[in-house]
């Protein structure tokens, strides 16, 4: 009888080293596919319903924006063995960075089919040159507009930044 022991420190180093090749196949082919998602405490695939939920310092990207939340629930659809995300839904403490526009609200959903971002909840706007407040966004990326929209006339806030206010 042959036994095979290995102590606790070889284990860990094995670990280690599965976790760091795991970590380095992940990152690489994030790093060559159209859109991604990160999570920093679970990220859980359901292949069944084509969907990935995802929790904790969550961020997306695609080839239009990055976005950044608490929680994400992501659909995608397989084409030419890639997934490709569908519908992208935000919840808390979104932020998307769209070109040279900051998008913040507490809730957001992003459709593939039209390139249509919809945010709600303490909405704003940031560009270099302004901020904007309301209470829904509806951000068309593909026709470059945005619809602000407020909960009544006085909750819709423009505030002009000036470029250069170190002078």
């Amino acid at each position: 009888m042959v036994k095979l022991f290995f102590s606790g420190r070889l284990n860990l180093s094995l670990i280690i080293k599965i976790f760091y090749l795991s970590f380095f196949v992940i990152f690489f082919s994030t790093a060559n596919s159209e859109s991604y998602v990160k999570a920093g405490e679970s990220l859980i695939w359901d292949s069944e319903n084509q969907s990935y939920t995802a929790n904790g310092s969550v961020e997306f990207k695609n080839d239009k924006f990055v976005a950044f939340s608490d929680k994400m629930i992501a659909n995608y659809i397989k084409q030419n063995d890639e997934e490709i995300f569908t519908i992208v839904e935000l919840f808390e403490n979104v932020l998307i960075e769209f070109k040279d526009e900051i998008f913040r609200g507490n809730y957001a959903i992003y459709t593939r089919d039209d390139n249509i971002i919809k945010l709600t909840g303490n909405v704003s706007i940031e560009s270099p040159t302004r901020l904007l407040t309301g209470n829904e966004l509806i951000a068309d990326i593909d026709n470059n507009k945005r619809i602000l929209n407020s909960a009544n006339k006085e909750s819709l806030v423009e505030v002009l930044l000036e470029n250069n206010a170190d002078n």
